[in-house]
């Protein structure tokens, strides 16, 4: 699982400067954390940390955080991607074998546990044996100092 999100305000930049960031915005489309959230489903104690990695993924809580740091001429726009993979194990492999924060979530369950999430997911992405495709959306927001 992701380290706990908090909100802070960032550092201001120096007059004249811009800050940049990219979130996650939907669990239902997020490359990884739709697995983590079948996880939590698992392990309740999870919940809370899979439902703040999405916490600034709402234009409105984004731009406050930018207004909170006095930053000014902030944007915010949804940017959604479709990542497609030759198979499922190309996609769920990684994970599988303790890659990110996902992975060594899944590292600490027990095998039971693993396989269903893992059929979870592959019910998720409709796999049938070739191709699969992982949805991503994404929350850009921007500002000048």
């Amino acid at each position: 699982m992701t380290a706990p999100l908090t909100a802070r305000t960032p550092t201001p930049s120096p007059p004249g400067g811009r800050a940049a960031v990219s979130v996650n915005a939907v669990v239902e489309r997020s490359y990884n954390h739709q697995i983590n959230e079948i996880i939590a489903r698992h392990v309740p104690s999870l919940a809370e940390a899979v439902t703040r990695t999405f916490a600034l993924g709402e234009a409105s809580r984004l731009r406050s955080l930018f207004d909170e740091a006095g930053l000014t001429d902030v944007e915010t726009h949804a940017v959604r991607h479709t990542f497609v993979l030759p198979s499922f194990d190309v996609y769920y492999g990684p994970f599988e074998r303790g890659g990110a924060s996902t992975g060594q979530a899944l590292a600490a369950l027990p095998e039971e546990i693993r396989r269903a999430v893992r059929e979870e997911v592959r019910r998720d992405l409709a796999d049938r044996g070739g191709p699969v495709e992982a949805k991503a959306e994404y929350r850009i927001g921007s500002a000048r100092r």
